[in-house]
């Protein structure tokens, strides 16, 4: 990490990702504690008090902060607060984006690979990291790190949100309840008629791909869902989105093919899947459209999805870089 200039160091605390008594403040007095001990001056947070309360904070805070001075904002939780802090940081080019993983789902670390989960949890490796260039989803008026789908899996995110707030704490203490949960809403969105087979208008770089589909995941990142991997050939730093598309299959067809889907096997079944490689999507549709970013689940009529290459700049623990998992084939 450059040692030249000012720097201060703003983490955004999720305490709902802290389910366990006394587990939030362990936290906290572990960052003053290394902070102290180190003396690195510059130290703030913020504990979040709602989904993006810490977009206008952020706001307000680098609003207040010279050109000069590098603010490295650090989330601390899971997806949503990723997706928070991105949001309130995103055009400023004095800040950076660390990431530490806790809750039930933090998966865009993994694009580094499988194997240093833990090193981005460690305070002194994300403070002298190296920030690097990352590329981001811009939807409407809302950015993403990973990916922005449409049509089934929206679905299965939104019929599943009943069961993650009735048992929040409990799949926070066992992540691997958010996997079960995400296959018991891709069920019981493979039976929905409604989105099984929704027709759309599909436009990539200017061709158009417009049918009946079952799904549409644009990836910037490979993995999300605990680890799941469907878009496998996604890198976040090299200007593209990969696109993979799956065609209008029954629901039996769909639960069948499901557990290849999420292993990134997509170029073993080229009659249901299809992948391509772009910058710029515009989908509509005269159903509403089921969209899905980062876990942000809204409904639309008509959205463009186009990648932003090198807009952030993501702390990079061990001079990591990202990791090519699996070669592009369409």
């Amino acid at each position: 990490m450059d040692k030249d200039g000012k720097r201060e160091h703003f983490f955004i605390i999720n305490p709902r990702s802290f389910p366990r008594k006394g587990e939030q403040e362990s936290i906290i007095s572990h960052i003053e504690a290394y902070f102290a001990a180190k003396r690195v001056p510059g130290l703030f947070y913020h504990v979040s008090r709602y989904p993006r309360d810490a977009i206008s904070v952020l706001r307000k805070y680098l609003s207040l902060t010279g050109p000069d001075t590098i603010v490295r904002v650090y989330a601390v939780g899971g997806d949503g607060i990723t997706f928070d802090c991105l949001n309130g940081i995103v055009g400023l080019p004095n800040a950076e984006l660390a990431i530490l993983p806790y809750g039930g789902g933090s998966d865009f670390v993994r694009a580094f690979g499988e194997d240093y989960y833990e090193d981005f949890r460690n305070i002194q490796l994300q403070v002298e990291a190296p920030a690097i260039p990352t590329d981001i989803i811009h939807c409407g008026n809302n950015y993403a790190l990973n990916f922005c789908t449409v049509g089934q899996e929206s679905a299965a995110v939104m019929k599943i949100l009943p069961l993650n707030k009735r048992f929040d704490k409990i799949r926070l203490m066992f992540p691997v309840l958010n996997s079960l949960f995400y296959i018991l809403g891709g069920i019981a969105a493979a039976f929905d008629k409604k989105i099984i087979g929704q027709h759309y208008e599909l436009r990539a770089d200017g061709l158009d791909y417009s049918g009946q589909y079952n799904d549409i995941n644009v990836a910037n990142g490979p993995c999300y869902g605990a680890g799941k991997s469907p878009v496998a050939t996604a890198v976040p730093d090299d200007g593209f989105l990969d696109m993979m598309v799956v065609r209008k299959l029954g629901p039996l067809k769909v639960l069948g093919l499901m557990s290849h889907y999420f292993r990134g096997e997509y170029y073993k079944y080229p009659k249901h899947c299809f992948l391509r490689r772009v910058k710029k999507i515009t989908i509509r549709s005269e159903d509403p459209l089921l969209v899905n970013m980062d876990g942000e689940a809204f409904f639309d009529s008509r959205v463009t999805i186009e990648i932003i290459p090198h807009a952030v700049r993501i702390a990079a623990v061990n001079n990591l870089s990202y990791r090519r998992r699996m070669d592009f084939r369409e």
